[in-house]
C-alpha cells in the first residue's frame, strides 16, 4: 500500500468529520517526496490551524504528512540498497559440514602471553626431536628457540647494506608453509629509535595448520572462491603480539658520562623520563674490540628503573672515522591486541589487522607528549638476561673469520675490513644512520623471540565426525599429516572424548580453545559494515508499521473505506461545486495565496439542500463563526464513507 493511499484517506475521514481539515492539507498526499512542501508557507500554515473541535484521532494529521514525505523520498534509494548485493566478507554458517572439530592449546590463558618472560620458558618442548635446547649453538634452528628469525635477519642487513631494503622481512614456518610478517617502522634514522612487531608463531601455525587439515578433509570451505580462516581464543577478547621498542645512541669519547638513553620511549611515566641518566656499569668493557667487528652486552635494567619491565644492550665497535663507538641501546617491550588471519587461496602469508608498529603503538597511546601512561591494551614485558643471552648464542662466520655472536654477526653486517685490517662501521646513510640501524636490529630480535614464545607446546585436535557418535580421533595439530602422532593412537576415541571434555572441565586453567571463523568473499546481503543497510531496514520497516497500522485502524477503527477524490481532478471538481464562503474570506486569492493563515482555514465536506428544493449535493464548506458559510440550516453530517458515491 503506497503512503499517498493512507495519507489520503486519513484527509478523506477527516473532511467528514467534526474537526475537518486545514486548506493546506487538501492536496498534500498528491505532494509527498516533494520535500520543498514541507519548509513553504502551504504546510505550515495548515499545521498551525486553530480546530473549533478537537480531533477524534491520536496522530496529528501534519506529523503523518510530514514522516509520509520524508519517507516517500528515500524508501525508493533505500530499497535499491536493499536489493543490489555487496562485494565483502561474510560469515560461513556450519563450515565443518555437521561435524565437531574442536582445538585446544595446552596452555591457560594466563599462560599463553606471559608477564614475565623467564629461563624457566626456554624449557617448554620443542617441535623438533634432534633439538639440543635453546642454549645449544646452533639452537637458532630450532623455530620454537627464540634465535630462530636470526639468518632471516641477518640476511637483512646485508641486503640494506647492498640496496637499503626497507625493515620488513618475511619469515616461513617450515611446519605450516605459513609467512609472519616481521615489520620495524622506518622512523627518523637521526633519532635512534626503532618499533618492531610480528604475530605470535604458536597462532600463526595453528591457522595454516588447521586450513590444511579443512582441506584435505575436502569440506565445503574448500569449494569456496576465497575464504579466509579468523582464529579467536574462547574467554578471551583478542589474540596478542609482541610491539618492541628498541633506542640507541652512539658515543665516541670514552668517558664516565655515556648513558643509557629513553626519550623517545613511548609508555614511560614521567618519573623516569625526568630520572637522573641511567649511565652504564662500570662491569661492561667500552674498550675497542681488538681485532674484532663488533662487541655486544646485555645489561640489566632493575636497577635503574625500579624494575620497570625495560632491558638494556650495549654495542662497542668502530666508527667511519676510525674511532671507537659505544652503542648504549633501551629496550620496552609489550604485548598488544591484533586480529590475525590466513587468505589460503591467496598465498600462505599470515595477515593482521595493525601491520604497521609505529601506527599501533601511537594508537594505543594516551598521551605522546613526557607525560605519557599506559592504557591497558599495552601489557608490558619483563625479560630476564637469561633469557635474553639465548638471543645473542656464539655463532662462527666466515666472512668475518671471527668467533661472534649471533647479534653480533647482525650488525657487523653494517661494515667492512679496512684496509690497515682493522673493522669499521659505514653502512648506507653514513655514521647518522648507525644508531636507528642498530635500533631496528635489536628490536628485531626481541619481536621475534618473543614471538616464539611457547611455540613449542603442540594444538591438540578432536575430530567427531559424527554428531551423534560419541567417538572421536585425537590428533596433533603440528603434524597432523608429517606421518608422526606425538604419541597419540590414530584410532583414540574415547581418549579424545576424554580429553575434550577436561579441557572444558576439570583441566580449562591448563587447556585454551581455539575458536574458529570462516568467513568468505563474494556478493551478499547483511548488516556488517553497512550503515546504509541499516538505514535502508528502518525506513523499511518504518513504512511497514505505518501501512500496518492504517490497516489495522481501518479494519478494527471503523474509518470505512471511500472511493471519494482520489485524484486531483475530483477534488478539483469539488470544490468547483462548492458554493464557497459567502463573507469573501477567500477574496483575493484567485492569483495566489500569500498569508499563511489562509492555509489554516478549516474545510469540511458536507451535503446541502437546494434552495427551494429537495435536493441534496456535497460541497467543501468553510467555517465562519461556527457556522456553514454555505447554508447552516440545511447542513446534514453525513459520512461520506458510507452512501455517497461519484457523480
Amino acid at each position: 500500500m503506497s503512503l499517498t493511499a493512507i495519507v489520503l484517506h486519513r484527509i478523506h475521514y477527516s473532511l467528514m468529520k467534526h474537526s475537518g481539515v486545514p486548506l493546506g492539507f487538501l492536496a498534500s498526499a498528491y505532494q509527498l517526496g516533494a520535500l520543498n512542501y514541507l519548509v513553504s508557507a502551504q504546510f505550515w500554515g495548515a499545521a498551525t490551524a486553530k480546530f473549533r473541535y478537537k480531533s477524534s484521532t491520536w496522530l496529528p494529521l501534519w506529523l503523518l504528512i510530514a514522516v509520509s514525505s520524508v519517507l516517500a523520498s528515500i524508501v525508493g534509494p533505500s530499497s535499491a540498497i536493499l536489493m543490489i548485493p555487496r562485494l565483502d566478507w561474510w560469515q560461513l554458517n556450519n563450515p565443518l559440514d555437521h561435524t565437531s572439530t574442536s582445538t585446544f592449546l595446552p596452555l591457560g590463558t594466563s599462560e599463553i602471553w606471559p608477564d614475565v618472560i623467564g629461563p624457566d620458558l626456554l624449557d617448554s618442548p620443542s617441535v623438533l626431536p634432534e633439538s639440543e635446547g635453546c642454549a645449544a649453538d646452533q639452537a637458532y634452528k630450532d623455530p620454537a628457540c627464540p634465535s630462530a628469525g636470526f639468518q632471516d635477519i641477518f640476511a637483512w642487513t646485508a641486503n640494506y647494506m647492498n640496496r637499503e631494503t626497507a625493515p620488513n622481512i618475511t619469515l616461513n614456518d617450515r611446519i605450516s608453509s605459513v609467512s609472519r610478517y616481521l615489520s620495524s617502522s622506518a622512523t627518523n634514522e637521526t633519532l635512534g629509535w626503532a618499533v618492531s612487531s610480528i604475530p605470535g608463531l604458536r597462532q600463526s601455525r595453528d591457522v595454516g595448520t588447521f586450513t590444511q587439515y579443512l582441506f584435505r578433509r575436502r569440506l565445503k570451505v574448500r569449494k569456496l572462491a576465497r575464504p579466509i580462516l579468523i582464529p579467536s581464543y574462547a574467554n578471551l577478547s583478542s589474540l596478542k603480539k609482541p610491539i618492541v621498542q628498541a633506542q640507541c645512541s652512539l658515543f665516541k669519547n670514552i668517558d664516565s658520562n655515556i648513558a643509557f638513553p629513553h626519550d623517545m620511549l613511548r609508555g614511560l611515566s614521567s618519573e623516569l623520563r625526568d630520572n637522573n641518566p641511567w649511565l652504564i656499569p662500570d662491569s661492561i668493557d667500552i674498550t675497542a674490540p681488538s681485532n674484532m667487528a663488533m662487541d655486544f652486552h646485555w645489561v640489566d635494567m632493575a636497577p635503574y628503573t625500579n624494575k620497570t619491565p625495560l632491558l638494556g644492550g650495549v654495542f662497542v665497535s668502530t666508527t667511519p672515522d676510525g674511532l671507537t663507538g659505544i652503542f648504549p641501546c633501551t629496550i620496552l617491550s609489550h604485548w598488544t591486541p591484533v586480529k590475525i588471519w590466513l587468505d589460503p587461496k591467496i598465498d600462505s602469508t599470515v595477515r593482521q589487522d595493525s601491520p604497521e608498529p609505529l601506527q599501533i603503538l601511537l594508537a594505543n597511546i594516551k598521551n605522546e607528549s613526557n607525560t605519557s601512561t599506559l592504557p591497558t591494551l599495552l601489557q608490558p614485558i619483563e625479560i630476564s638476561i637469561p633469557w635474553a643471552k639465548t638471543l645473542n648464542l656464539p655463532n662462527y662466520q666466515r666472512k668475518f673469520d671471527q668467533q661472534l655472536t649471533l647479534l653480533e654477526s647482525s650488525a657487523a653486517h653494517l661494515g667492512y675490513l679496512h684496509a690497515n685490517d682493522s673493522w669499521r662501521l659505514d653502512p648506507a646513510g653514513g655514521e647518522k644512520a648507525l644508531p636507528w640501524l642498530l635500533s631496528t636490529i635489536l628490536s628485531m630480535h626481541v619481536a621475534d623471540g618473543l614471538s616464539r614464545v611457547n611455540s613449542g607446546f603442540r594444538t591438540v585436535l578432536y575430530q567427531l565426525d559424527d554428531m551423534s557418535d560419541s567417538t572421536g580421533v585425537l590428533k596433533n595439530l603440528d603434524v597432523l599429516y608429517g606421518g608422526s602422532w606425538a604419541g597419540m593412537p590414530r584410532n583414540s576415541g574415547q581418549l579424545g572424548e576424554k580429553y575434550a571434555r577436561d579441557a572444558r572441565g576439570a583441566n580449562s586453567t591448563h587447556n585454551t580453545e581455539i575458536v574458529w571463523e570462516v568467513k568468505r568473499f563474494g556478493y551478499g546481503w547483511g548488516f556488517e559494515n553497512g550503515v546504509s543497510i541499516i538505514v535502508g531496514v528502518v525506513v523499511l520497516l518504518t513504512h511497514i508499521f505505518i501501512v500496518i497500522l492504517h490497516l489495522g485502524i481501518v479494519a478494527f477503527g471503523g474509518w470505512g473505506v471511500s472511493g471519494c477524490w482520489g485524484s486531483v481532478g475530483e477534488l478539483l471538481t469539488l470544490a468547483w461545486r462548492s458554493t464557497g464562503p459567502a463573507d469573501g474570506k477567500l477574496g483575493n486569492t484567485s492569483a495566489g495565496i500569500r498569508k499563511m493563515k489562509t492555509w489554516g482555514e478549516v474545510v469540511r465536506v458536507r451535503a446541502t439542500d437546494t434552495q427551494g428544493g429537495d435536493t441534496r449535493r456535497l460541497e467543501l464548506t468553510c467555517w465562519q463563526g461556527g457556522r456553514v458559510a454555505s447554508d447552516g440550516e440545511g447542513e446534514r453530517a453525513m459520512m461520506c464513507f458510507k452512501w455517497l458515491r461519484r457523480v
